[in-house]
């Protein structure tokens, strides 16, 4: 298989050197220099528990970002925050004073306070200390209005003034696209506010494993956080709801007890798709108080500058978020959640990225962004700051490529390339693909919506084409274990828990394959004539069209 690799590369310098100006063995030099040892030892030190898990605002935190910066300064890359690679990016974080929050349900002249944490959630309000609201209920199924696919929960039902409630997620019917995009949160709220609401209560299926109620009171315990503008105002706050609670779904009968339909004909008709909305004939007086205090966090940046004096303003964003949870609840006896594969790997490899380019003889035409990010783990705060305030004085953004847990825990033989059917990135990734002797997979997880859950996200929301690889499950003839079952497990009982640090088995060679997709496409894009652009008639590509 290296010999097919190697004679790949080979055949496709020829193209490096008559079209890119490279050296015909500058390329395939750069590839199989990229190092595991390097890798382990970037992970290593990143997933210490000196570093204290990584939380924006600790001293852990800062210390990732310093070394990221000293690795930036001594791999040539300029400062991409004019004359610092530090872009401090202003967080606010909002816990929810429970002793003075509260939620009452109220059926006529009965009252029902209930019981935090048992009962029900509240998100942080960020737009003040406190906020209340009392309102009727109305049931809006999903909480969807998608014109595309003649699809409308809210069937004419007028909710302005009301607290609308609705399950989380979409339908399973809809396609993944649609199912990824119209499952947000952000997009449900905002249709909510759009048609009048002053509240929203959620709630799961019973089939929604990712979402159990204990996961989500454990995570409610570290509080929210936004970023916040140069005003002090905070992002995606959606201040018009008064309040936004969620409810256990073990007691939602307490929502549905005057409603004409039972919770047991709503699940059925989830699973078939459809959904009914209807006045629960209830109303709800919600109080949350909320913590408010800043945190200081930041990206760092740096830039190779192009070769070309035109395309030289136009940027390949590669990013990687550095940031985990900290300490928390310990678990097998231990609290420092090290998160090494999440995303320790994402920036080591991206250093090792970053070596590559700094090896070129000629620089590529297009400039490139390297961005270590804060707050993805909080909710993709950093690139989303970073996108909405690009701290490049011209020029534009035209792609990106983000490195978020790719999976190296056993040899890589082929990749789900999320974004590549959406634009010509497709193309890139292709080719960069035939050159190492890929194969390219379709999701093998589409239910998980992988593909709203990382940091390339933040550009597709921007109209930037984007790319968010992971390895697939394919395996060597040897490899005796089932790695659709292993990859998927790891979720559910390594992910985003104390145990994801140095002693589990990478495998540091799989993780080269990483570098060097990654750098191909990115290379690639760098180079080409075009800038990259959305598929014909692409869902995203529409939903984000640039203005």
């Amino acid at each position: 298989m290296k010999k097919v690799l190697i004679l790949s590369i080979l055949i496709y310098t020829f193209q490096f050197h008559c079209v890119y100006g490279q050296n015909p063995d500058a390329i395939t030099t750069i590839l199989q220099n990229v190092s595991p040892d390097a890798i382990k030892g970037q992970m290593t030190f990143l997933a210490d528990d000196l570093l204290e898990g990584r939380q924006p605002g600790t001293r852990g935190f800062a210390i990732g970002s310093k070394y990221i910066e000293t690795q930036f300064i001594s791999l040539g890359l300029q400062p991409g925050n004019g004359s610092s690679y530090i872009q401090k990016v202003p967080l606010q974080k909002g816990i929810v004073e429970v002793k003075e929050s509260y939620l009452v349900i109220k059926n006529g002249i009965k009252e029902e306070k209930l019981i935090y944490d048992q009962h029900f959630l509240l998100n942080p309000y960020f737009n003040s200390a406190s906020s209340g609201v009392t309102a009727p209920l109305v049931f809006v199924g999903f909480g969807i209005a998608a014109p595309e696919l003649q699809y409308d929960d809210y069937q004419k039902r007028d909710v302005k003034g009301k607290i609308v409630v609705f399950l989380r997620g979409a339908p399973n019917t809809f396609p993944n696209n649609e199912s990824a995009y119209y499952g947000t949160p952000d997009v449900k709220y905002k249709e909510a506010i759009k048609r009048g609401a002053v509240g929203v209560i959620t709630f799961s299926l019973p089939t929604n494993k990712p979402n159990t109620w204990d996961a989500m009171v454990k995570r409610s315990k570290g509080g929210a956080f936004k970023w916040v503008n140069n005003q002090s105002v905070p992002s995606n706050s959606y201040g018009a709801l008064k309040s936004i609670a969620v409810f256990n779904n073990e007691h939602v009968e307490k929502l549905f007890v005057n409603a004409p339909e039972t919770v047991q004909k709503i699940v059925e008709l989830a699973a078939k798709g459809k959904s009914l909305s209807f006045p629960l004939n209830l109303s709800a007086s919600i109080q949350v108080k909320t913590n408010i205090k800043p945190i200081e966090s930041s990206n760092v940046v740096g830039v190779l500058q192009g070769s070309d004096p035109v395309l030289k303003n136009e940027y390949v964003v590669y990013a990687a978020h550095l940031d985990h949870f900290g300490i928390g609840a310990p678990v097998q006896k231990d609290s420092i959640y090290n998160g090494a594969h999440d995303n320790a790997s994402g920036v080591a490899i991206l250093l090792e990225i970053v070596k590559a380019y700094h090896s070129l003889s000629v620089k590529p035409k297009r400039s490139v962004i390297f961005a270590v990010v804060t707050g993805e783990e909080l909710g993709l705060l950093g690139s989303d700051y970073f996108v909405n305030n690009p701290p490049m004085q011209n020029g534009k953004i035209v792609a990106n490529l983000s490195i978020d847990m790719p999976f190296f825990f056993h040899p890589v033989l082929d990749i789900v390339p999320y974004g590549a059917d959406h634009s010509s990135l497709g193309l890139q990734t292709e080719k960069a693909a035939e050159i190492l002797g890929l194969k390219i997979s379709p999701d093998p997880i589409p239910e998980q919506v992988v593909f709203t859950r990382s940091d390339h996200y933040s550009f597709i929301k921007k109209g930037i084409p984007a790319l968010f690889i992971k390895s697939g499950f394919m395996t060597v003839p040897q490899d005796k274990v089932d790695r659709a079952k292993s990859d998927v497990d790891w979720r559910s009982t390594v992910y985003h828990s104390p145990q994801d640090d140095m002693n589990q088995l990478f495998d540091f060679d799989a993780a080269t394959m990483h570098v060097k997709i990654n750098f191909l496409i990115g290379y690639f894009v760098c180079n080409e004539t075009l800038a990259p652009v959305w598929n014909n008639d692409d869902f995203f590509g529409e939903k984000f069209k640039k203005k």
